[in-house]
């Protein structure tokens, strides 16, 4: 048996988290109201909710495996530098763009109202990673010690799940702008403020620098099944231990519950890397991608396309499981062949 290489697991954890958020999508969008509430659809809902912490999770493992590997070149502030900031500015300006109604450029001279403006400033995943991305840049050309670092994302971990139940308690508006409101809480209607979001992120970006440190020091299989081990610790934890806050989002033993199952994920797809590592796949292809497919398949649920209404909007929450599922498979081949396509053309386009 070999090591899995390119960390491929990364790359499949990702795919899989990506394609598991293309039926969550569906369901969200399109399933009856009156299914809602039985036992399967919550269950069904829980195994749902393991979607953004995992690919948030690895969003941070990757971004520190690379940006590590030229830390040097970073610490210049030359052109690698301004290459990755600007990778950073794209990402957030997607997330943004893709809140813009394409009703608004007409109505612009007529004025905007104040509930369009806290939708287009609500913070999604995008603007999460940008967030948490500049921040890992920063710390990485700041902080130069490697184990001073560690201990500068451990506490900001503990910061950001610690502190999440009375941030979510405080209305920020009357003391900050709303956009910047809306990086705190839900207050704006954000779906993933940094608190405890970022949290996610700054986890697998301290796990890969562990990592690291194990693979050069031969021990990587040793820190890949310790790291399973801490998973079910933490699946335990946030099980047992009491709640701190009525929120869920906002309650650090979810948090810990959830972190501990991506762990244990993590671990299951390097166990397969173990036995099986191929270099090309559709599965790949989608997590190398990831950015297209993530916008590609909400543009095709949400987007305006039909005489300027959404699919979402004219099926509404109308159907059942079955055509939920077949929808989500559908959806799904089109992004794994869509990304295979889309990774041609952007491979095409560097070719001198």
């Amino acid at each position: 048996m070999k090591p899995a290489s390119r960390l491929l697991f990364l790359d499949w954890l990702r795919a899989w988290a990506l394609l598991v958020m293309i039926e969550t999508h569906v369901f969200n969008a399109f399933l009856a109201n009156s299914l809602r509430q039985s036992a399967w659809f919550q269950s069904l809902n829980f195994i749902n909710g393991l979607v953004a912490p995992s690919f948030l999770f690895v969003s941070g493992f990757v971004f520190l495996v690379a940006a590590q590997k030229r830390v040097d070149e970073l610490r210049s502030f030359g052109k690698p530098l301004r290459k990755q900031l600007g990778r950073i500015g794209m990402v957030w300006i997607i997330g943004y763009a893709m809140h813009l109604p394409s009703y608004w450029i007409p109505r612009l001279a007529a004025g905007i109202s104040a509930e369009e403006w806290l939708r287009f400033y609500r913070v999604d995943v995008l603007h999460c990673i940008a967030l948490t991305w500049l921040f890992l840049l920063m710390s990485l050309i700041a902080i130069r010690s490697e184990r001073l670092r560690q201990a500068w994302l451990a506490i900001w971990i503990v910061a950001l799940t610690g502190l999440a139940p009375l941030i979510y308690s405080v209305e920020f508006r009357p003391f900050l702008p709303t956009p910047l409101a809306g990086y705190l809480n839900d207050r704006t209607q954000s779906l993933f403020p940094i608190f405890p979001w970022s949290a996610f992120m700054l986890a697998g970006a301290l796990c890969a620098a562990w990592f690291l440190a194990a693979r050069r020091a031969g021990q990587e299989r040793r820190f890949m099944l310790g790291l399973a081990g801490v998973g079910v610790v933490m699946i335990l934890a946030g099980k047992l231990l009491p709640a701190a806050s009525a929120s869920w989002k906002a309650d650090p033993m979810t948090f810990l519950l959830r972190l501990g199952i991506v762990l244990l994920l993590l671990g299951a797809c390097w166990l397969y890397g173990l036995v099986r590592a191929p270099n090309r796949s559709l599965l790949l292809d989608v997590s190398r991608e990831s950015l297209f497919v993530y916008v590609a398949h909400l543009m095709l649920i949400y987007g305006p396309f039909f005489a300027g209404a959404s699919l979402s909007y004219l099926v509404g929450k109308t159907r059942g499981p079955l055509e939920c599922s077949l929808g989500s498979i559908a959806l799904a081949a089109m992004m794994l062949w869509g990304a295979r396509g889309w990774g041609a053309i952007q491979r095409r386009r560097s070719l001198p």
